[in-house]
């Protein structure tokens, strides 16, 4: 049996490399992969991109939250992390 990892990403004015770095995390194999991502008040086009994987990816969630620096969005994360091995 796979374990179940979930990968917590927080992301500010992320969009130039995004897609790269999406596509790395959900194409690791030999693991189940999830990926949750806290957008930290993104003003660029970061917030299209998280929703674009979100209606295409079943193992991809994100939400939006205020601007609280990359420590305060890592622990909010953390917060939500619950029911994976990883």
């Amino acid at each position: 049996m796979q374990s179940r990892v979930l990968v917590l990403v927080s992301t500010y004015n992320g969009e130039r490399f995004l897609r790269q770095q999406l596509d790395s995390i959900i194409g690791q194999q030999g693991v189940n992969v999830s990926v949750l991502v806290r957008d930290d008040g993104s003003s660029d086009d970061t917030i299209q991109i998280l929703d674009d994987y979100a209606k295409k990816k079943p193992n991809f969630q994100y939400y939006q939250g205020r601007n609280a620096g990359s420590c305060m969005s890592f622990f909010d994360l953390l917060k939500h992390a619950e029911g994976f091995d990883y």
